[in-house]
């Protein structure tokens, strides 16, 4: 199992509809926002690195969300 952590910078005034569109994204497990200079994490799990990247691309995809900063786990 591979996981990581997305830190996310909102592209909108209002992000409450953000987060429940990241959760909807496939292998996310957790999605929170946050006060501070980053506006949103999400917790992402997958079978491999390139099943995180999917879900990783898919946030990217978001309205709402104008950039990303992935960080995988490396112990847990």
């Amino acid at each position: 199992m591979t996981a990581a952590y997305v830190f996310m910078q909102s592209a909108v005034k209002d992000p409450r509809g953000v987060i429940p569109a990241v959760r909807a994204i496939a292998g996310v497990k957790q999605a929170h926002a946050l006060a501070g200079p980053i506006d949103f994490v999400a917790y992402v799990e997958g079978e491999n690195q390139d099943a995180v990247a999917e879900s990783v691309l898919a946030i990217r995809e978001l309205e709402g969300v104008a950039t990303t900063d992935t960080r995988f786990v490396i112990l847990d």
